[in-house]
């Protein structure tokens, strides 16, 4: 079976996104990976996998349809393996540096020859900072420089920042932060046409079922109140440029830096998509992140999708996914007419999942989905 989004034609011929732009440690939770798990995890940048790592698994497979993406976590693979943590910090783009080109010129021996054939030619890239070249980070950059500070000006955003408690974070958006030019900004800047032409692909919205730009906007309002901005890595990279030493994000923190480096071995990272990919594998699996896949399929194609996981999953194993503005969780698996329905081998963890998504640092996704594979006749 081919992948919906390869068919639809987006474009994979860049680097769309440099980071992983979802918070690894509600995934890491609810996917309660141990020593024995097989895992599965959609590749994007690479960060939630090597975060994965952390956990000891037995083996993690790793799937992108994309070569630069598959370039690109094959180069930070290669990073961890290579330097120190100061060292990679320096390389990845997190501190300052001068010296990354004589860096990359050290490890690229190590490249497999179609990445370092990538590297060599895109050393620029390289050069800014492999961390902040994919499109999607290139889009918080022109927001960034071009649109905010017609919204507020650094003083408001360092004041932002701070640490504050609850009612001083409501009382500052609402006083200081949520202006007229706030709000505009969001209905224009954040519009399916300007993020889907210069953040993600327009193909990405084809099922769009909720207006973008009012729930980025009150899922923004919830991260700047509800939740503490001062130590969201993702918040501080969006109004900054990049990280905080202090709060990184969960791959990039010395204390995970050594566990990942041991298991560097147990990471398979393959270039398919995951339907063909399950098609052809012999295996369980017990843990599946699934980053937003779904926001991209046809409901009939989720409904087949799901099938082959179910076909490919351990009893009782895990799948953890996110929604943007399309709705997808089992419940909808029983909507089809005239299909088989599959709702009843899969049982959302609601309680689990809905706690996860109201402190989820990537604050834009609507809906955070755990899922148990239930494999009727097993205990």
């Amino acid at each position: 079976m081919k992948t919906e989004v390869k068919e639809n034609k987006v474009d994979f011929s860049l680097i769309r996104y440099s980071q992983c732009w979802e918070d690894t440690e509600i995934l890491l939770e609810s996917l309660d990976i141990n020593e024995k798990d097989v895992c599965f995890g959609i590749l994007s940048a690479g960060d939630n996998v090597f975060s994965m790592l952390a956990k000891n698994p037995e083996k993690i497979v790793a799937l992108d349809i994309s070569f630069p993406q598959i370039a690109l976590a094959k180069l930070k693979r290669e990073i961890f393996k290579s330097f120190s943590y100061e060292e990679m910090l320096e390389f990845i783009g997190v501190k300052i540096s001068s010296e990354r080109i004589g860096m990359y010129e050290k490890i690229k021996v190590n490249l497999e020859e179609d990445v370092r054939n990538y590297w060599d030619f895109n050393k620029e890239a390289i050069e800014n900072g492999i961390i902040h070249i994919g499109k999607f980070e290139k889009f918080f950059k022109i927001f960034r420089e071009k649109i905010l500070p017609f919204v507020h000006n650094k003083k408001r955003i360092e004041k932002l920042l701070e640490k504050k408690s609850r009612q001083e974070r409501i009382e500052y958006y609402d006083r200081h932060w949520n202006n007229f030019r706030w709000k505009l900004m969001f209905k224009l800047f954040f519009s399916k046409y300007i993020v889907g032409k210069l953040g993600r692909d327009k193909e990405f919205f084809r099922y769009a079922e909720k207006n973008i730009s009012e729930e980025m906007k009150e899922r923004s309002r919830y991260a700047l109140c509800e939740l503490p901005p001062h130590e969201n890595p993702y918040i501080c990279y969006i109004l900054t440029g990049n990280y905080r030493l202090e709060h990184l994000p969960y791959f990039l923190r010395e204390e995970n830096f050594e566990n990942i480096k041991k298991n560097l071995h147990k990471l398979e990272i393959v270039q398919n998509s995951v339907e063909e990919y399950l098609d052809g594998i012999d295996f369980k699996i017990n843990k599946f992140n699934l980053s937003d896949i779904f926001e991209y399929m046809s409901l009939e194609n989720y409904r087949i999708l799901m099938q082959k996981i179910y076909d490919n999953a351990d009893n009782n194993a895990i799948l953890a996914y996110w929604n943007l503005i399309v709705e997808r969780n089992s419940s909808k698996l029983e909507s089809l007419k005239g299909k088989e329905n599959i709702k009843n081998n899969f049982h959302r963890l609601e309680e689990l999942d809905k706690r996860l998504h109201k402190k989820d640092k990537t604050f834009f996704y609507t809906d955070f989905v755990v899922e148990k594979v239930i494999k009727h006749g097993n205990s």
